[in-house]
């Protein structure tokens, strides 16, 4: 299950890079969306994304929707309308793409 943040997106494909590739997309992934958070609320929010991010144990799809969820909780009311989700299903298959938006526009 793919999350895009801004103009790009995370899937479970991309946690098989290198722990380099994957700390620099933790730290832009972070860079983008920790205004989003009250101070008080950075600590969690940064754990959920450390986890959104492990290499090592990668969230299953029922995780990422989860953690996508408490992101949404702990955001502040003002960045809220930047989280969305849509879930399509036809009779092939089923998916649910999450998004972050970043205040750019996504094409």
């Amino acid at each position: 299950m793919p999350i895009t943040i801004g103009r790009g997106f995370l899937k479970s494909e991309m946690f098989s890079q290198s722990a380099i590739s994957q700390r620099s997309f933790f730290t832009l992934l972070w860079e983008k969306i920790k205004d989003f958070f009250c101070d008080t609320q950075r600590s969690t929010a940064d754990q959920y994304i450390k986890e959104l991010c492990d290499v090592a144990s990668p969230p299953d799809a029922q995780r990422l929707f989860d953690l996508f969820c408490k992101l949404y909780e702990l955001s502040s009311p003002s960045c809220r309308g930047n989280f969305h989700f849509q879930h399509y299903k036809d009779a092939e298959c089923q998916y649910t793409n999450l998004c972050i938006k970043d205040g750019e526009d996504i094409p």
